[in-house]
């Protein structure tokens, strides 16, 4: 007599593709925001009221301080939790949620002070840059923020345009109450930003190239450390967003089709993330 076994259907977990961190990954995410943004803030106004001198080694020190865990952050995307069992499209939504305020708020935060400060005459040589700190040291290592150059003018004007519109797509998508078809919209719309966003970082690194790298100063610091190691994660990540994008794009897709084919608006049917 053959036994009879019991067979239970396997359900495939759905993905959270609003909120699909682990609780660590998030501290630690925000630990990094809080704690650059001190040091920030605490360099800016130290050099302001005179506390900190304005100087090379001060320099070098503050951005040690925020620019290796900024660098190193990405990282934190591969530490799963005790019993953690994430698929791809789980991964996929976290990158995406990362990255784009990840380069939304550099592309603001730094963008936007020199292109205002650029008709109003903030960024000429000076040796007390007071609360324009941040964006002084910066520009001594790549001069072309401090000497009008036509070309970085015009990558700030799309990088700031192009980092608002990410950033009200994030608020978007980490909402697990969006709808399918919204969720797919914001998608895509994160998903033309972040190409902008990459062909102007080409067109950014690239031109300096050409130039023979003559617009970078500080030696072997601002070029090896301020221009080329602060702004590996924004060379490195951004084709594997575009790529992480495109499948949840395609599983809501082919989600929202049969949802379709049964009579439900599209509208009307949430993501479950």
């Amino acid at each position: 007599m053959r036994e009879a076994v019991d067979m239970t259907n396997v359900v495939e977990r759905e993905p959270d593709l609003a909120q699909p961190w682990a609780p660590h990954r998030k501290r630690i995410y925000l630990a990094v925001a809080v704690f650059t943004s001190v040091v920030f803030v605490g360099m800016t106004l130290g050099v302001a009221v005179d506390l900190i001198p304005p100087t090379f080694t001060s320099d070098v020190v503050a951005n040690l301080l925020f620019g290796i865990p900024v660098i190193l952050l990405p990282l934190v995307l591969f530490w799963d939790a005790p019993g953690e069992n994430r698929t791809r499209l789980d991964k996929a939504a976290e990158l995406t949620l990362f990255y784009l305020p990840y380069t939304a708020f550099s592309q603001i935060g730094y963008e936007l002070m020199f292109l205002i400060g650029h008709p109003l005459g903030w960024w000429t040589p000076t040796t007390d840059p007071g609360l324009k700190w941040l964006w002084w040291q910066y520009g001594l290592a790549d001069t072309r923020y401090a000497s009008g150059n036509p070309w970085t003018f015009a990558l700030e004007v799309v990088g700031v345009a192009t980092g608002i519109i990410v950033i009200v797509m994030w608020t978007r998508l980490v909402r697990r109450s969006l709808s399918t078809e919204s969720r797919i919209r914001a998608l895509w719309i994160a998903f033309a930003g972040i190409a902008v966003l990459m062909s102007s970082t080409a067109v950014y690194f690239l031109s300096e190239v050409g130039a023979g790298f003559n617009d970078i100063g500080q030696g072997a610091f601002g070029l090896w450390f301020k221009f080329i190691g602060e702004n590996i994660p924004f060379i490195v990540l951004p084709p594997l967003v575009l790529f992480a994008i495109h499948l949840q794009i395609d599983f809501l897709t082919r989600q929202a089709g049969p949802r379709v084919a049964a009579g439900q608006s599209p509208k009307a049917a949430t993501a479950s993330s």
